[in-house]
């Protein structure tokens, strides 16, 4: 019986406008990866990460109102030519850098959200975030994703990850386990956490198989963790 033990992966007259949306972007930066102070092994009581999650809330809220202006901005420097057009262009593409980060910041407030949700109809450990790239050959993909508990709950939590994908092979359907698709037949993967914990790997598929979903099956060795399997749609990014 093989295991792997999953690596841990622990994120001119146009210049004051561009300083001002510089600044702003870092800010994003900063706000975006506020998940990492939570830690794989520790970090803030569910009280004062709620009052986080607001303060972050409320500041994508005047970000926004910010980006409206700065927008407004660019459209009447156009229309009097009071910068050219190459700084208009710049501003251009650093405001769509602008959204994008804001976009990330969205996610991340979210995935801190169901971390200290106290909804009793909520699992206790969750599977989110799964990701699956091409290789670097024909059939090989790099897969991670993100197992996650109710800070609620408290303690660590440890126990096994079983994943798998589900799919047709010659026209039949055909489920391959993990130990099927690594080069060096990893059954499972190893847990431990206390509020969450990033996996990857990679894996090989046949050439005749044609994937249609991921199941990932978390089994916790305390029994006052439910064990949790979840389906995911497969697809490719990038």
């Amino acid at each position: 019986m093989h295991y792997r033990t999953p690596r841990i992966v622990q994120p001119g007259s146009g210049r004051p406008l561009l300083w001002t949306l510089l600044v702003l972007l870092g800010l994003f930066a900063a706000g975006g990866y506020l998940w990492l102070q939570v830690g794989q092994n520790g970090g803030p009581d569910p009280e004062r990460l709620q009052a986080r999650i607001a303060a972050d809330s409320a500041r994508i809220k005047a970000l926004e109102k910010e980006r409206g202006q700065l927008l407004e901005q660019v459209a009447m420097l156009e229309q009097t030519s009071q910068i050219d057009r190459a700084a208009v262009q710049q501003v251009r593409e650093q405001l769509a850098a602008f959204q994008q980060e804001r976009s990330k910041m969205e996610e991340e407030l979210t995935f801190l959200r169901s971390m200290v949700s106290t909804r009793e109809d909520r699992e206790a450990i969750r599977v989110q975030r799964l990701v699956i790239e091409k290789g670097g050959a024909e059939g090989r993909y790099r897969y991670r994703f993100t197992i996650t508990r109710n800070m609620q709950n408290g303690g660590t939590a440890s126990g096994w990850v079983f994943f798998a994908v589900d799919g047709t092979r010659g026209g039949k359907p055909a489920w391959l386990p993990l130990r099927e698709i690594t080069e060096e037949g990893t059954e499972k993967l190893k847990m431990k956490f206390r509020n969450f914990q990033d996996i990857e790997g990679e894996i090989q598929l046949p050439d005749d198989f044609k994937p249609l979903k991921v199941i990932i099956e978390v089994k916790p060795s305390n029994r006052k963790l439910p064990p949790v399997k979840q389906r995911f749609d497969w697809k490719v990014t990038g």
